[in-house]
């Protein structure tokens, strides 16, 4: 089944999957600015790929850009978000680059990472249901309101920690984008007790519209509507 699911990824990344096996859950684009000005933008896609066992496996990629800094996230995860293997690289300027691999069996979340000329590796034993969110990165978020109203346990990769998430339903809104005015659906997802409060903006597909985090003056918006429907 290992060998399998690492053959899917291969493919589903590198877009060589034969027609109709994979379905585009999403994907698109946001430009990500602070107090107005543009600091980034990220690129991402969500597939669902048929496993031989009749289910399917979720594979998401993101490319973060922000200044002179560059990230790509790739996930594995079942239907739901619960994670399976999930893999970063970043560079920046004058920098040769960082390398970060986890995988997921049962409870158990085994990581290796490279930076620099270093190597470390870590352990965590996960709560039930725990998914993966990274500081920086918007794609993962529709996981996470999915599960709510309610608490979430979440991994962050670069931080080593599990954390929990709080998230609140706070009603029907409207998104504008490129000229379109989108119905949505709007959660509040707060760390702990005291982290600052993300805004959280999807459409009734569960598609990420809008981010932000008014304590940081930040705003993610996509840059087009979701496709819709979905290919």
């Amino acid at each position: 089944m290992k060998r399998l699911f690492f053959s899917l990824l291969a493919i589903a990344l590198t877009a060589h999957s034969a027609a109709g096996q994979t379905t585009v859950v999403d994907d698109g684009s946001f430009t990500v600015s602070r107090a107005g000005d543009r600091i980034g933008r990220e690129d991402f896609s969500i597939r669902h790929v048929p496993t031989t066992a009749g289910a399917f496996e979720t594979l998401t990629r993101g490319v973060i850009v922000s200044g002179g800094r560059r990230m790509t996230v790739d996930l594995g995860a079942d239907s739901t978000g619960l994670p399976s293997l999930y893999q970063a690289k970043s560079s920046e300027e004058d920098h040769p680059g960082d390398t970060y691999r986890a995988e997921v069996s049962g409870h158990r979340y085994s990581a290796r990472a490279t930076r620099g000329a270093g190597e470390s590796a870590r352990e965590l034993m996960l709560p039930a249901g725990t998914l993966v969110v990274e500081d920086g990165v918007l794609h993962l978020l529709p996981f996470v309101v999915a599960r709510g109203p309610g608490k979430v346990s979440a991994v962050v990769p670069s931080r080593g920690v599990v954390i929990t998430l709080t998230v609140e339903a706070a009603g029907s809104d409207h998104v504008s984008i490129a000229l379109q005015s989108l119905e949505a659906r709007k959660f509040l997802v707060r760390e702990g007790t005291t982290g600052p409060v993300r805004e959280v903006w999807v459409d009734a597909a569960g598609r990420l519209l809008k981010v932000a985090v008014a304590s940081e003056r930040l705003m993610a918006i996509r840059d087009d509507a979701p496709r819709s429907p979905a290919r």
